[in-house]
């Protein structure tokens, strides 16, 4: 949907600048033609007609680039640019019919830049006016927004031969555009502010994931969190905020590495959260993992591949990338016909996240050509896959977060099922071994009497014996302390608004059924919560354990422990490992 919709949003601009390109040919021009400046009013912004000379090795200085052949091909848009440090230059001249002095600059629909310098031809040599960069310093650049640029100025009735060069970027080739300051600053804005909401969706996502899920395993939540750091990273240094932000002058080439390296963290995160949430309800000599562990594998081994050369052996992590969703979109629609719950939103998640990658491989294949606009937003859907990879990103990332949500309430449910049903037995078991025993009989020898007595506990476990009063009150009582165990601020009040009793009408009658106050009840209720917990191995810290169970202190839920069951939480770890 998201493709159809970036399709339908530019494809009246693709055709009219097919139309326009197809009468430029038929014009017959064999020539760059200037960049006349009074065919764009105020806020509007155009491809630049320029000729080019691509410098390989980087060596040609300004002082000889006015001798080197430029290649003139008449309506070209885009042109090749050789790796850092090879450089391309591209002369155009602006011609200016206004009546006064006009201000434009020259910019890229491609934003990652590492040296932008704009010279003029003046009096034969070229004097540098404008320069700007990923690696130039901030008190020599002529912006300080993402979005890089160069402005500059000319007089009433006057043309003028400009020439740029630049060098330092991801892409294979470059976009260069001619358009009004006021426009390209709105376009920087919007290409900042689309960066900006991803870098906070990120942030949020994982404070949130880390507060909701701190009181889960942590292998529920830590390859989600991971995905969401990665992305952060590679986002924010793809993007180039560290250069706004820190004044860094840290190149492209340099940058790489690590943005291969989130590229990969993130491939890798996916897999294991997706891994985690198809599986873990599946009998575990049935999971089959194979591709899981594949997947993981090829990822590992194509991120390293790529921070060893990234520019030249990025492709890889790329390819990975786009065909990591598809495969466990694929893999989560099989458990969703298989009835895992959790499948329906991850397969939602990895559908919205697969569109907007292909939405993003096919503009970056078939980019859409550059047209006449005085819209910043018609300058962002030329080049859409920011916005398509970013929009499909918060989407599966909040469907993922949904499928977390739902696998971590079945599995509450089924804890909180297996801590009450260890309760009532526990509570069986102790009316059954306060019930007075039947005389044994006097032949009865010691080793009979043993086994009586073992029989008579086990009938009576399995006997339907009448409740004592108040023990449905009781259960009832438990039940919603249990439910509520978590909550820190779950008290007296809350508890007997649960129950539909009144706090005075709690008190009496948990002191007649068990001698207990509300809060010695509900503190009790919490320490055998614990003590299950522990012997049902659900977690494997004791914070872990304190925070599952209510307790804000670590220390103090020790000390209640060891004062209720005569043993600290770490002992009881101990006895259990080695029973």
């Amino acid at each position: 949907m998201l493709a159809m919709l970036l399709f339908s949003a530019i494809w009246p601009s693709e055709s009219r600048a097919q139309t326009d390109h197809a009468d430029c040919i038929a014009s017959g021009v064999d020539q760059v033609p200037a960049n006349i400046l009074a065919d764009l009013p105020d806020g509007q912004l155009k491809p630049l007609a320029a000729s080019y000379f691509l410098d390989p090795a980087g060596t040609v200085s300004a002082d000889s680039i006015a001798s080197q052949d430029f290649t003139s091909t008449p309506c070209q848009e885009q042109f090749d640019i050789a790796r850092s440090p090879g450089a391309l230059w591209l002369k155009f001249t602006a011609r200016n019919p206004h009546a006064e002095a006009q201000m434009w600059g020259i910019s890229f629909m491609e934003t990652v830049m590492d040296d932008v310098t704009l010279f003029q031809a003046q009096g034969g040599a070229l004097v540098p006016i404008a320069r700007d960069g990923r690696t130039i310093p901030a008190a020599r650049s002529d912006n300080d927004r993402l979005q890089t640029s160069v402005s500059f100025g000319i007089e009433q009735g006057q043309e003028e031969t400009y020439y740029v060069r630049v060098s330092g970027t991801y892409a294979p080739s470059v976009t260069p555009v001619i358009g009004s300051v006021n426009l390209l600053s709105r376009w920087s804005s919007g290409f900042t502010a689309i960066s900006a909401v991803m870098l906070g969706f990120c942030i949020i996502m994982t404070l949130f994931s880390l507060i909701l899920f701190r009181h889960i395993h942590p292998r529920f939540y830590q390859f989600y969190t991971a995905y969401l750091i990665g992305m952060f990273c590679m986002t924010f240094l793809f993007d180039g905020w560290p250069h706004v932000l820190f004044g860094s002058t840290i190149s492209t080439q340099q940058w790489k590495p690590f943005i291969e390296l989130a590229a990969g963290l993130v491939m890798i995160a996916n897999i294991q959260y997706c891994r985690i949430l198809l599986t873990i309800d599946t009998d575990p000599q049935q999971r089959k993992q194979a591709v899981f562990h594949w997947l993981t594998g090829l990822g590992v081994i194509g991120t390293l591949w790529a921070m060893i050369d990234p520019l030249d052996w990025g492709t890889p992590v790329s390819i990975l990338l786009i065909i990591n969703p598809f495969v466990l979109l694929y893999v989560s629609g099989r458990k969703m016909l298989d009835g895992v719950k959790q499948a329906v939103p991850v397969f939602a998640s990895l559908f919205a996240l697969s569109i907007g990658l292909f939405a993003s491989l096919y503009f970056f294949k078939f980019p859409v050509p550059i047209t006449e606009t005085s819209s910043a937003f018609d300058l962002i859907m030329m080049r859409p896959i920011t916005l398509s990879y970013t929009s499909s990103t918060i989407v599966e990332a909040i469907f993922m977060m949904v499928a977390i949500s739902i696998m971590i309430n079945a599995m509450q449910r089924q804890r909180n099922a297996a801590v009450t049903e260890a309760v009532r037995l526990r509570d069986k078991i102790d009316i059954a071994q306060k019930q007075p025993a039947p005389a044994a009989p006097v032949q009865a020898g010691a080793e009979d009497t043993g086994d009586t007595l073992d029989a008579l506990l086990a009938s009576s476990l399995d006997k339907k014996l009448p409740p004592p009063a108040g023990q449905g009150f009781l259960d009832r009582a438990t039940q919603a302390v249990i439910e509520n165990v978590s909550q820190r601020g779950f008290g007296a009040g809350a508890l007997a608004s649960t129950l539909g009793v009144t706090e005075k009408t709690l008190g009496r009658r948990l002191k007649k059924a068990q001698g207990l106050t509300p809060a010695a009840f509900i503190r009790s209720i919490r320490l055998s919560y614990a003590r299950d917990l522990i012997m049902l191995r659900q977690f494997d810290t004791i914070a872990e354990i304190a925070e599952a169970s209510g307790f804000s202190s670590v220390s103090h839920f020790a000390k209640l422990f060891r004062q209720e069951f005569k043993e600290s939480p770490s002992e009881a770890f101990k006895s259990l490992e080695s029973l």
